[in-house]
């Protein structure tokens, strides 16, 4: 029986491999109390839809176009455009500030 010379490489291989099984199974062990307790809370809980293509929402609902959205700036009472409501609440906050 010969058996190969124990070198510092080897040594190392070993012990990362370890770690690495190591940090595996705890990563495995958190996720899976994680999702228990997730289960126990939301019962009737859906995971989210995802779709590839992006024709659909994260519920699985045919995604609506944010142009079509509006909401009204608490600041100035104007409807704004979903897609542009950030960029204007900035910019109306900012005026109201300087007067």
């Amino acid at each position: 029986m010969s058996e190969t010379p124990t070198t510092v490489e080897s040594v190392s291989e070993i012990i990362i491999g370890n770690l690495l099984h190591s940090m595996i199974q705890d990563i495995v062990a958190r996720e899976t109390v994680r999702q228990k307790q997730l289960h126990e809370r939301y019962p009737t809980m859906k995971p989210y839809h995802y779709d590839p293509k992006g024709i659909l929402d994260f519920n699985g609902l045919p995604k609506q176009q944010e142009s079509s959205q509006y909401f009204l700036c608490p600041n100035c009472n104007r409807e704004i455009s979903a897609n542009r409501f950030a960029a204007h609440l900035q910019r109306c906050l900012n005026r109201g500030s300087r007067r």
